[in-house]
């Protein structure tokens, strides 16, 4: 079962459904104000993301790192006491890129060379939005850059145009800007950076990343957890403070941060399910495990079937609302297993590290049986060091927002363990605390709320890889597959197929995404079957080519806001 079976789009376009839009950067301004919530940490994280230095916003997808890199954008153009400008870029679609990487010997020119440009289009959407700055007289025109992007993004390349646009270049248009305006500071807010699944392009990414920090620019990127790779010249805590936008799913301010967001979601919409059903709310915010995007999924379904999710006083059915907090888990573990097709080298990592997780949700119901609610619990430790395989392993499910790392303890001549939190979702829907036949939200909660004891189960890598039937020699990194008979290559440097004999084309990840079925994308099975049946898109190429995205708005009940989400949602798919 996946998520998407809890998302079914409506026959109609309902009016409030903007509210419900999950990704911060497709939400207009105004909106946008009205409906973020304040993260328990926002204030520290704001002033970091506002000030000097350079930083890098931690977590998981889906977490608020957007959200937060919007806020310091709105924030600072909103009061420039000290007298500094935002400039808010997304190089989510930084795969595009990939097809240089694979082709050619100039990749990391051409890379770079679309960051900058990234940054200058960028510019000119921070003169639209601020009332008080200007653009120096030589500054390049947007359809200039604009149509250079495209070409890049396109793989059409010419150097003589592209080859002025370099960090030199960028550094200077950024004096020139704080001349003309009087600044102290520009603070350059790049999100979704570093994201790609090319190993060296995130290296370059952070070459960039370091050389443009001075004196004047001050840098912020919002990355990953786990699948992130710094080149060898970057070093975080030296060149980059680590900030953590992931909110731990415990306590009141956690309950009163996600509450809030629903009460702001349901605004105006004449339903009024969160004054009615707190407590069910506070159970669906524990189940998105701190992940405000699958809490706001499960707040969606809500909104686009309400006959389906009340009973006839207004109170939410609480059967369903066990079965809606599935989405949330559910989410997680379609991003963890879409790391098979991002990263095909690891997929045997992908894999058995499902089968690791749930060995450790098995030791963790097993530690739990027998126990009263109170002393109940849904965190393991690890003895450290785990190994570079299990450090992979969980790397990818922090990433996916599986699991939580909260800290090392050292346990006198036991050594030292690496202490997670496994996400709510799963300790709820597979019965990992309170049993089948207590099950109800009431009880979840007072496992949840319960005071933190300090037991809990404690696991060596080969004790979980013996659980998990998984040995040491299985996880292997996978050789891309020839073109023509899908036989794994026979070794890196192969030219030739050792099957067929055919010549081996380069892998372009990029490429192997684009060109899947749009069933991969988290929609309805009624909306991809609307999609199909009204429209000639059917990868997930049809929907990025569709720029102006008529062939989406020319669908029955799919308007502006559906179409910006499905969009949204294949520009994940390949971020």
């Amino acid at each position: 079962m996946t998520s998407t079976d809890l998302t079914d789009e409506p026959n109609e376009v309902l009016p409030f459904e903007e509210n419900f839009v999950e990704q911060a950067e497709y939400i207009g301004r105004e909106k946008f104000l009205l409906l973020a919530a304040e993260h328990p940490n926002e204030a520290s994280i704001l002033k970091k993301l506002m000030g000097g230095g350079a930083k890098l916003l931690i977590g998981p997808r889906g977490c608020g790192k957007s959200t937060l890199m919007r806020k310091a954008f709105y924030r600072i153009i909103e009061d420039d006491a000290d007298k500094a400008v935002p400039i808010y870029v997304n190089f989510k679609l930084a795969l595009k890129l990939e097809p240089f990487y694979v082709n050619g010997p100039n990749a990391s020119y051409w890379f770079k060379a679309w960051l900058v440009l990234k940054v200058i289009a960028a510019v000119w959407d921070t003169e639209e939005q601020s009332n008080n700055f200007t653009l120096p007289g030589n500054f390049p025109p947007k359809a200039k850059i604009t149509k250079l992007i495209d070409a890049l993004e396109a793989s059409r390349a010419d150097g003589e145009i592209i080859e002025q646009y370099t960090i030199g270049f960028l550094s200077a248009l950024v004096d020139d800007i704080a001349v003309e305006n009087g600044l102290k500071r520009v603070v350059i807010l790049i999100d979704d950076a570093a994201h790609s699944f090319s190993e060296k392009q995130q290296e370059d990414f952070f070459d960039f990343f370091r050389a443009i920090k001075s004196r004047l620019i001050s840098p912020k990127a919002a990355v990953y957890p786990g699948i992130t790779s710094h080149s060898a010249s970057f070093h975080v805590g030296h060149d980059a403070e680590q900030i953590d936008a992931w909110v731990k799913p415990s306590g009141s301010e956690y309950e009163d941060f996600m509450v809030s967001l629903a009460q702001k979601r349901f605004v105006d919409t004449g339903l009024d399910f969160v004054s009615k059903n707190e407590e069910d709310i506070k159970f669906l915010a524990y189940a998105s495990f701190g992940i405000p995007r699958g809490f706001l999924s499960m707040l969606r379904s809500i909104y686009n079937s309400p006959e389906s999710y009340t009973t006839s006083d207004g109170l939410l059915n609480k059967n369903k609302v066990l079965r809606l907090s599935r989405a949330g888990r559910d989410m997680s573990h379609a991003v963890f297993d879409s790391l098979t097709a991002k990263l095909p080298s690891y997929e045997s990592y992908v894999r058995n590290g499902s089968k690791v997780y749930q060995a450790i949700l098995s030791q963790i119901k097993e530690y739990n049986k027998g126990k009263t609610l109170e002393k109940q619990g849904f965190q393991f430790a690890i003895k450290a060091p785990v190994g570079p395989d299990m450090d992979k392993v969980f790397g990818f499910l922090q990433y996916s927002g599986l699991i939580m790392p909260s800290g090392s303890i050292l346990k006198g001549e036991k050594g030292t363990f690496e202490h997670y939190q496994v996400h709510t979702g799963d300790i709820t829907t597979e019965n990992i605390i309170v049993g089948k036949r207590t099950k109800s939200i009431a009880s979840f909660l007072k496992v949840i709320r319960a005071p933190k004891h300090q037991a809990w189960p404690r696991i060596t890598t080969a004790s979980i890889l013996e659980a998990a039937g998984v040995g040491e020699t299985d996880f292997v990194l996978s050789l891309p597959l020839c073109h023509i008979c899908s036989t794994p290559r026979s070794n890196p440097e192969a030219r030739f197929c050792s099957n067929c004999g055919a010549q081996l084309k380069p892998s372009s990840t990029y490429e192997a995404l684009v060109q899947q079925n749009i069933s991969v994308l988290p929609i309805s099975k009624r909306m991809e079957t609307r999609i199909k049946n009204n429209s000639s898109i059917r990868k997930v190429r049809d929907i990025l080519i569709d720029a102006n995205k008529e062939a989406l708005l020319g669908i029955p009940y799919v308007g502006k806001v559906r179409a910006q989400i499905i969009v949204g949602h294949a520009e994940e798919h390949v971020s």
